[in-house]
């Protein structure tokens, strides 16, 4: 194990789908008196709900959705297929240009941009369509909407907001902005399936509608800027693994807080 800051550390692991995983997280949780497991990327939310039930016996919460949403939202094709069957609107697979996502891809990595039936069908040459999710390419503005819903599956507060610049999947600078249509979308998602802890929905508002992208049933990436401006859900988590009472009031928000963030290298002569 390597200690980070003497607050962390990195522990050697078997593969998140490997049979042995499950086994080693017991083990690990009980010699290391672990009491709460959330998991942060995709991966690790199906391998945590597989456990989840075995963990609950040895008094560890879990923090994560069923295994039927955390499969469903890992998978580009069968969430698609969930937001419509729900009503909600997601882009097309027809109209040009397209964006080619792979299917259980993450941070936007291997994403390609297909700008007509020419670039796509060479494309198609060279890749089986069955291992992507390709949909028409939206032109507007990016928002996340993070959100956390309580065991009693209620939901705690949800906070929109811009996604201003974007690196690698990542966001690095972004604004607190409210847009109902992106919170009822939201609301709307959580009234389908077991759904528990943080998540994060990414929609597009291309000015006349609102489209659905994604769903991330985890903490999303800029979810800092949320919980600064009042969405606090490490003081959730907290409670509800003493038992404590949570807010019976949707918490409120406001517009105008700006997160940002570098990712650059600084040189300095002495």
């Amino acid at each position: 194990a390597i200690k980070v800051a003497n607050l962390a550390e990195l522990v050697p692991a078997p593969l998140f789908n490997s049979p042995e995983f499950t086994k080693f997280l017991l083990k690990y949780c009980k010699e290391s008196h672990i009491d709460i497991v959330i998991p942060i990327i995709d991966r690790a939310t199906i391998a945590l709900a597989k456990a989840s039930s075995q963990l609950k016996d040895i008094d560890v919460m879990s923090v994560v959705c069923s295994l039927e949403i955390s499969e469903i939202m890992a998978d580009k094709v069968r969430s698609d297929e969930f937001f419509k069957r729900l009503g909600l609107k997601t882009p097309q697979h027809d109209e040009f240009p397209l964006l080619a996502k792979p299917r259980f891809g993450a941070s936007s990595r291997g994403i390609v941009k297909l700008h007509d039936k020419e670039e796509f069908d060479f494309w198609k040459k060279r890749n089986k369509v069955e291992d992507f999710m390709v949909q028409s390419f939206i032109v507007g503005k990016e928002y996340s909407v993070d959100a956390y819903v309580d065991a009693k599956k209620r939901l705690l507060g949800s906070v929109s907001r811009v996604r201003n610049i974007v690196a690698d999947g990542e966001v690095m600078i972004s604004c607190t902005e409210r847009n109902e249509k992106a919170i009822l979308i939201t609301e709307q998602l959580l009234k389908e399936g077991n759904w528990y802890g943080p998540l994060t929905v990414q929609v597009i508002d291309d000015g006349q509608d609102l489209w659905i992208i994604e769903c991330n049933p985890r903490f999303g990436g800029g979810v800092t800027l949320s919980i600064e401006a009042g969405l606090n859900i490490p003081e959730w988590i907290l409670r509800e693994s003493l038992g404590l009472a949570l807010p019976e009031k949707f918490i409120n928000w406001r517009d105008g807080l700006c997160m940002t963030r570098t990712r650059k290298d600084y040189f300095l002569w002495l």
